[in-house]
């Protein structure tokens, strides 16, 4: 692990509000996937958004798409935070900071994730639609299942990456633009979709990301 990007705020004052679990149980989620998954901390203003990558390339000829699961905080001040570490470490962090006044320490040590190099955009978003959360699910499980029964006993990571990348950037179905069958496996696996099936996840788009506003969070996907 190297340095990469420098926190310029040490600190990040939740504000009363906000309920740090909420932010446990996603990074949780995260790590279910990937158990060494890393967070961008992003903050302007009062607001401090985390991302998590649940799919991203891992070469340049890699085709698997780059799909970010986001939520976001209110601060009780304004605060300028830009670094990528470890969620482990957050872990430890929210685990103690009611006992420290809602104030989060940043971890010192900052981690390498190329996903997190790019940003989605912050503003210009356009409404495209909505989905509903059954077609997420179901494309979701379809989606694990699928991946399931095509891999060999005993996989190498390149085979893994192969067949995920195949399945997982593959049209979202009901949808009439092109958006990467990983959303919905995003969306599932971070809790992040309604309750009830038929409940619809409005689509965004901006600058070449599109972005699900799920009632749990985000979900971006560059297109």
């Amino acid at each position: 692990m190297s340095e990469n990007v420098e926190a310029v705020s040490e600190r990040a004052q939740f504000c009363g509000k906000a309920d740090p679990r909420d932010l446990a149980t996603f990074f949780s989620r995260a790590r279910a996937v990937d158990s060494q998954v890393a967070v961008k901390l992003l903050s302007r203003g009062k607001a401090l958004a985390a991302y998590v990558a649940v799919l991203a390339p891992a070469t340049l000829l890699d085709a698997m798409p780059t799909v970010l699961g986001m939520r976001a905080v209110p601060l009780e001040n304004s605060a300028h935070i830009d670094t990528v570490v470890e969620a482990s470490a957050l872990l430890d962090r929210l685990a103690r900071i009611e006992d420290e006044g809602l104030k989060l320490t940043l971890p010192p040590v900052t981690v390498n994730a190329a996903w997190a190099g790019i940003t989605p955009p912050l503003s210009g978003w356009q409404l495209q639609g909505s989905i509903d959360a059954e077609t997420l699910r179901r494309t979701a499980k379809e989606g694990m299942d699928a991946v399931d029964q095509a891999l060999p006993q005993n996989p190498g990571h390149a085979v893994l990456d192969t067949v995920r990348s195949r399945i997982w950037s593959s049209p979202l179905p009901g949808f009439e633009m092109p958006i990467p069958a990983g959303v919905a496996f995003a969306a599932e696996v971070l809790g992040f979709l309604p309750s009830k099936s038929m409940d619809a996840v409005s689509v965004y788009t901006a600058d070449g990301w599109v972005r699900l506003n799920a009632p749990g969070g985000y979900v971006l996907a560059r297109v």
